[in-house]
């Protein structure tokens, strides 16, 4: 991700969005001891009324009026002030859903130690985020969490099931039955890429933006003709500071013969892996014409993003696949060195904030399609984190109802962005958050509250928080659109299975596929690839795939 301070006017808005997903995502945010009282919210703002339960579950119990006490573990920064007796935001869900909140503070950096230590203890939450990959596994088959397999249907939840898809209650089941509700917060898990293209050159060539992989391969020749100083498809080999995956700047090509590298398959139980598929060879000899014919930069296999950019700025890249927070400062470093060509670029080198303007070079696609109009497009893993109910919580149909009204959508909005006109409002039917409500040193408003935005959240936010893309600014907004509505995503099917192997073994199959897939794309012998397929199987592909196997088959209770 670009990290351009000068070309990122609303950079401290972004790192207040996504500082706190990461929180969330964490298991938690803020907060520690007993209710208190405080100022109460505005009572003309909608998320402040009084309780109003608009799911469908019952509690057990449906004369109980009482406020239910929840005891709450809390990921907290504990450098910053908090106090959860001045929190408006807690007060306001505590009467929107006839809760007590009873909040235990714990350093964010401790979190997973101290719900570990509790757990052992006995002394569970009444509702716990917890890691999918081990510990709730572990804990769900030791008995803590409420088994909630029949408590969770389209009647008594259709909150919860409007969030989370059958298929993916399927993945989160342990034994074969529903022990929590799968959580990803923020914008979700979904694809994140976007193939990025020159507007400006596609005007020249007269062109239309490319919706199937024969569009795009013309389109690249029609560049390269008439723009010979051009390079029709840029890529490198490593994001800043990372490890960059699989040759992740082919994926609109590889997507387009149906295939994706790295990502296991699951058909009826059995299971197989992309890099071995038949239609991979296909995608790779496509690419070694299109390397040979001089559409892809010659230096795709040994550049960082470093360079890629500059190449980019410079104007000699027509298109790329790019992450979509990067598309924003692109547009800007573009537009400066292109006023600097013109010597027009202001006297101190620097730009007015362009986020809410609309892109000027820069035009963004989604997959492109083979010749059965299809394509694939390689999402993370739905969920990561689990919502689980504690055995020993006093009614656990309530708890669960709590839940249900918590995801409706006028709850989901008070929990994520707090209340209306007061941490954000709605003009022209488009959310804009209030970023100047807290003081950034004091962590509070000019009425002496804090507000824990997302800071109690029981959403699992599969389907991305409401109105997320409303909270960026446009450019940015346009980019994670293009990305996160992509209709041909798939996710890896070994996600949340059990594999000794795959742990051990998979990084050193994935340097080799990544060393064989780049010698095959830059002219080497095709038959490289059967060679391949041979060896990833040998060296622990086909363990890995015997072991998925199996834990699937435990995990659907076979």
């Amino acid at each position: 991700m670009s990290k351009q301070a000068k070309s990122w006017g609303y950079g401290a808005l972004v790192a207040l969005i996504m500082g706190t997903v990461t929180l969330a995502g964490c298991g938690s945010n803020n907060n520690n001891n007993a209710e208190g009282s405080s100022p109460s919210p505005s009572s003309g703002s909608p998320s402040a009324s009084a309780p109003a339960s608009s799911g469908s579950a019952s509690p057990s119990s449906s004369a109980d009026s009482q406020p239910y006490e929840l005891k709450w573990l809390k990921a907290q920064d504990i450098s910053k002030p908090y106090d959860p007796n001045k929190d408006v935001i807690k007060q306001a869900i505590e009467q929107k859903l006839n809760i007590k909140i009873v909040p235990e503070m714990v350093d964010v950096q401790q979190y997973k130690t101290k719900l570990n230590l509790k757990m052992s203890s006995g002394d569970i939450p009444d509702v716990t985020r917890i890691d999918f990959a081990d510990d709730f596994q572990k804990y769900a088959q030791q008995g803590a969490f409420v088994d909630l397999t029949d408590m969770i249907n389209e009647k008594d939840t259709p909150n919860i099931l409007k969030e989370v898809p059958p298929e993916v209650f399927e993945q989160a089941k342990v034994n074969g039955r529903i022990y929590g509700i799968p959580y990803q917060g923020g914008p979700g898990a979904g694809y994140r890429w976007d193939l990025v293209m020159r507007t400006d050159y596609l005007k020249d060539v007269g062109a239309e933006v490319p919706k199937t992989l024969d569009d795009y391969y013309n389109l690249l020749k029609k560049i390269k003709a008439e723009k010979p100083d051009v390079i029709p498809l840029g890529g490198y080999n490593s994001a800043i500071g990372e490890v960059k995956f699989a040759n992740n700047s082919f994926d609109n090509i590889f997507g387009a013969f149906g295939v994706t590298p790295g990502y296991f398959t699951e058909q009826d139980g059995k299971f197989s892996n992309y890099d071995i598929d038949p239609r991979m060879k296909d995608a790779l000899l496509f690419l070694q014409k299109m390397y040979k014919e001089g559409l892809i930069d010659k230096e795709f296999a040994t550049i960082k993003e470093e360079q890629l950019r500059t190449k980019l700025y410079s104007g000699k890249v027509f298109s790329w696949m790019g992450w979509w927070s990067t598309a924003s400062d692109y547009d800007t470093m573009i537009e400066t060195n292109e006023l600097v060509k013109s010597k027009k670029l202001a006297a101190d080198g620097t730009l007015p904030n362009q986020s809410e303007q609309p892109y000027k070079y820069l035009t963004l696609a989604g997959s492109l399609v083979g010749p059965d109009g299809t394509a694939v497009a390689p999402a993370g893993a739905p969920f990561s984190q689990m919502n689980a109910i504690s055995v020993k919580t006093k009614d656990p149909k309530r708890v669960l109802s709590i839940i249900e009204d918590s995801l409706s959508p006028e709850n989901q909005m008070l929990t994520v962005w707090g209340i209306e006109g007061q941490d954000y409002s709605i003009e022209n039917d488009k959310m804009k958050l209030n970023t100047t409500l807290v003081d950034p040193n004091t962590m509070q408003d000019p009425q002496g509250n804090f507000r824990g935005t997302q800071s109690y959240l029981f959403a699992p936010g599969l389907n991305g928080w409401p109105r997320y893309l409303e909270s960026l600014p446009l450019r940015p907004s346009q980019a994670l659109d293009v990305a996160i509505n992509n209709k041909y995503q798939i996710t890896d099917a070994s996600n949340n299975l059990d594999s000794p192997t795959k742990i051990a073994k998979l990084k050193e199959l994935d340097t080799m596929r990544d060393s064989v897939f780049t010698q095959i794309i830059m002219g080497d012998d095709i038959g490289k690839f059967d060679d391949f397929v041979q060896k990833w199987k040998s060296q622990g592909g086909d363990q890995i795939i015997s072991e998925l196997e199996a834990s699937y088959k435990k995990k659907m209770g076979q």
